[in-house]
Protein backbone atom coordinates (compact mmCIF):
# COMPACT_ATOMS: atom_id res chain seq x y z
CA UNK A 1 0.00 0.00 0.00
CA UNK A 2 1.12 3.14 -0.73
CA UNK A 3 -0.12 7.15 -0.74
CA UNK A 4 0.13 9.47 -3.16
CA UNK A 5 -1.52 13.12 -3.59
CA UNK A 6 -3.59 13.29 -7.03
CA UNK A 7 -3.92 16.91 -7.45
CA UNK A 8 -3.64 18.27 -4.32
CA UNK A 9 -5.72 14.93 -2.82
CA UNK A 10 -4.12 11.84 -0.87
CA UNK A 11 -5.25 8.65 -2.63
CA UNK A 12 -3.94 5.46 -1.21
CA UNK A 13 -3.33 2.70 -3.93
CA UNK A 14 -2.65 -0.93 -3.24
CA UNK A 15 -0.43 -1.08 -6.34
CA UNK A 16 2.75 -0.04 -5.57
CA UNK A 17 4.28 -0.77 -9.17
CA UNK A 18 2.41 1.53 -10.97
CA UNK A 19 2.56 3.94 -14.32
CA UNK A 20 1.53 7.33 -15.01
CA UNK A 21 -0.79 5.65 -17.36
CA UNK A 22 -2.33 3.31 -15.06
CA UNK A 23 -2.68 5.96 -12.54
CA UNK A 24 -4.55 8.22 -15.24
CA UNK A 25 -7.07 5.12 -16.30
CA UNK A 26 -7.80 4.28 -12.22
CA UNK A 27 -8.70 7.96 -12.21
CA UNK A 28 -10.70 7.56 -15.43
CA UNK A 29 -8.99 10.65 -17.09
CA UNK A 30 -8.79 11.04 -20.59
CA UNK A 31 -5.46 11.07 -22.23
CA UNK A 32 -6.41 13.67 -24.75
CA UNK A 33 -5.68 17.13 -23.91
CA UNK A 34 -3.97 16.36 -20.70
CA UNK A 35 -0.84 17.27 -19.12
CA UNK A 36 0.57 15.18 -16.13
CA UNK A 37 3.24 16.77 -13.83
CA UNK A 38 5.06 14.23 -10.82
CA UNK A 39 6.69 16.04 -8.31
CA UNK A 40 6.24 19.43 -10.37
CA UNK A 41 8.09 18.26 -13.38
CA UNK A 42 6.30 17.57 -16.17
CA UNK A 43 5.92 13.88 -17.68
CA UNK A 44 5.65 13.63 -21.28
CA UNK A 45 3.23 11.30 -23.10
CA UNK A 46 5.51 9.55 -24.73
CA UNK A 47 6.98 8.07 -20.81
CA UNK A 48 3.30 7.81 -19.22
CA UNK A 49 3.25 3.40 -20.11
CA UNK A 50 6.88 3.65 -18.26
CA UNK A 51 7.10 6.33 -15.62
CA UNK A 52 6.68 4.81 -12.16
CA UNK A 53 4.85 6.76 -9.48
CA UNK A 54 5.77 5.96 -5.70
CA UNK A 55 5.49 6.89 -2.71
CA UNK A 56 4.66 10.01 -1.50
CA UNK A 57 4.58 11.42 -4.96
CA UNK A 58 2.47 14.12 -6.13
CA UNK A 59 0.46 14.10 -8.90
CA UNK A 60 -1.03 16.86 -10.89
CA UNK A 61 -3.25 16.74 -13.66
CA UNK A 62 -4.80 19.41 -15.64
CA UNK A 63 -6.83 18.81 -18.52
CA UNK A 64 -7.84 21.18 -21.40
CA UNK A 65 -11.63 22.76 -21.18
CA UNK A 66 -12.86 22.03 -24.97
CA UNK A 67 -16.47 23.79 -26.19
CA UNK A 68 -17.84 27.16 -26.93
Amino acid sequence: MMRIYFNNRPIDLADENITVAELLRQQNVKSGGTAVAVNNKIVTHDIWEIKQICDGDSVMVISAAFGG
